[in-house]
């Protein structure tokens, strides 16, 4: 994971993704799913799925899939 640097991250409309949101957008982008993020990030599931779900918002798309998609035209991954 390169270092988090909130410049790299930034939203069209202002705002920034999170050190949180981006360490689980590259274990998305890895494929796992919550129940493995959760375990590799050290936190609970439902934590992860508030992230995704933060994801989904902040992004504004409306899946898992998007999210990636979206990730990636931006260049956070």
């Amino acid at each position: 994971m390169k270092p988090y640097n909130k410049n790299n991250y930034a939203l069209e409309n202002g705002l920034f993704l999170s050190p949180r949101q981006v360490a689980v957008l590259e274990q998305l982008a890895l494929g796992l799913s919550n129940k493995q993020i959760a375990h590799e990030l050290g936190i609970a599931e439902p934590t992860i799925k508030m992230h995704v779900s933060a994801l989904l918002r902040a992004l504004g798309v409306q899946n898992r899939v998007q999210i990636l998609i979206k990730a990636k035209q931006l260049g956070f991954i």
